[in-house]
């Protein structure tokens, strides 16, 4: 009974040990397919001190105010920004001597990748002095930026 025993253990072990090195195995690819789109997207940048263009003439050192507000720009393929200025009901003759400027000289602006540039309004109220005198935070208008891919 101790051979026949013996023998069917040493069986087993030659069983095992001849399915180890006897293992099956097969593999299979999966293809990875990716789309994305053009993207591009126009924000005021969080480091600009505000959201809003605060343009203030001072009498005593007469100047045309200038204000700027620094916008991000995130895109994956090259684009442009434009501006356009809707007058604010009663303010058109201010709101039509707007203008806006766009820093297309910064660093990477036009192109993929996310960009931080300067957008400046500088109103014209020295040739203009005609048109008389704003109460404080007098909205005269409304600029809209837009980014588009190219």
């Amino acid at each position: 009974m101790k051979k026949v025993l013996s023998l069917a253990v040493l069986m087993m072990v030659m069983l095992i040990s001849v399915s180890g090195l006897a293992q099956v195995s097969d593999t299979v690819n999966v293809p990875v397919f990716l789309n994305v789109p053009a993207f591009v997207r126009l924000s005021v940048d969080t480091s600009s001190p505000d959201s809003q263009f605060d343009l203030v003439f001072n009498p005593a050192t007469p100047a045309n105010p200038t204000d700027t507000v620094k916008l991000l720009a995130e895109a994956n393929v090259s684009y442009g920004v434009s501006s356009s200025i809707t007058p604010v009901t009663g303010y058109a003759s201010w709101a039509s001597l707007l203008e806006i400027s766009i820093d297309t000289n910064a660093a990477g602006f036009g192109g993929a990748g996310n960009v931080v540039f300067d957008v400046t309004a500088t109103l014209d109220v020295l040739g203009n002095l005609n048109l008389g005198a704003l109460p404080t935070n007098t909205k005269i208008a409304d600029v809209t930026f837009t980014i588009a891919s190219l």
